[in-house]
């Protein structure tokens, strides 16, 4: 169990977390499982700005096992930051379980490095059309797709909140329509509803073929042929892939991370370019998901965070 203190840090108002184990916020972050946060550049700690629901939230870390969250309520703490940031998971247990499991070292080096990686738990809406929005996408082209289309559907929080200075400390100038338009980095998600009555919103973020993939899930979601909370509630990870993939040009590598990020199935395994990769050098082409456990999810990103950062930065 987490440990919680109220404090003064750096100037602000905050509450740092203990004992989350070898929690790393920085590879949490940039892992690829989300893409609306951006980094606040600073020598002396890695601090982050995301917006989760109708929050901005901004959070920090000086060293692995403890985060510390600024200017946030008791109230955003328990019903935000804790689920979000998977703040009960045990990472160290997670971790064990995994590795009880196989005997292949090549993971269990990979889990030394990459196990401080926290699965966030998004919302399903924003995570389905987010990775319909990843599909043949490069990162900085995801997250600027997404800003923009929350710039032209979502609610302003800065303005709705009051805030006066930009939270991502990307200008002096005090928050106003307009020069937040231009960011869309402090936005609302849209809704399915918003979507689907206006989708020519989409095009200016220039979305491509994904444009009527994120128009059918919109429209899915609202007539209710698709009830993403209800999926959700079935806590499967094949039923999960089973129902998301009825959407116009969701796959199986898109559902899974639907299912992993968004539906609290932990034993999703989405495969991708990198991950066929990996199985193929480091398990022979074989690599059954299904005997790693109910955390195979974790496993999965273990791997994928080792091998897209870790090798590389050893080949260069």
């Amino acid at each position: 169990m987490f440990e919680k203190i109220y404090t003064q840090f750096d100037g602000r108002d905050a509450i740092i977390v203990k004992g989350l184990g070898e929690y790393d916020l920085g590879a949490t972050m940039e892992c690829g499982q989300c893409f609306r946060y951006e980094r606040v550049s600073r020598d002396d700690m890695t601090e982050y700005i995301t917006v989760v629901g109708g929050e901005i939230i901004d959070v920090g870390q000086v060293k692995r096992g403890e985060l510390i969250f600024f200017c946030m309520s008791d109230e955003v703490f328990s019903s935000v930051a804790v689920p979000y940031f998977a703040l009960t998971t045990d990472l160290d247990e997670v971790r064990r379980d995994i590795l009880g499991r196989t005997d292949s070292e090549w993971l269990r080096s990979a889990a030394a490095c990459a196990g401080g990686v926290a699965i966030l738990a998004q919302q399903p809406w924003e995570a389905l059309i987010s990775f319909i929005i990843s599909q043949n996408n490069n990162i900085p082209r995801i997250r600027r797709i997404i800003r923009e289309v929350c710039a032209e559907y979502g609610v302003n929080i800065c303005l709705q909140k009051g805030i006066k200075k930009c939270p991502a400390k990307l200008t002096d100038a005090t928050p106003c329509e307009e020069i937040c338009k231009k960011c869309g980095r402090c936005y609302t998600f849209p809704t399915a509803e918003e979507i689907a009555m206006a989708p020519e919103g989409l095009l200016p973020s220039k979305p491509g073929f994904r444009y009527k993939y994120i128009l059918d899930a919109a429209n899915r979601v609202v007539s209710g042929k698709t009830d993403l909370e209800a999926i959700k509630r079935l806590g499967s990870y094949q039923a999960s892939v089973e129902e998301l993939t009825k959407i116009l040009g969701v796959g199986n590598k898109v559902a899974s991370c639907v299912a992993l990020f968004a539906m609290e199935n932990l034993d999703a395994f989405p495969v991708d370019v990198w991950m066929k990769r990996a199985i193929d050098t480091y398990f022979d082409g074989a690599l059954d998901p299904a005997t790693l456990g109910p955390y195979a999810g974790y496993a999965q990103q273990y791997i994928f965070h080792y091998i897209r950062n870790i090798e590389n930065s050893e080949n260069k």
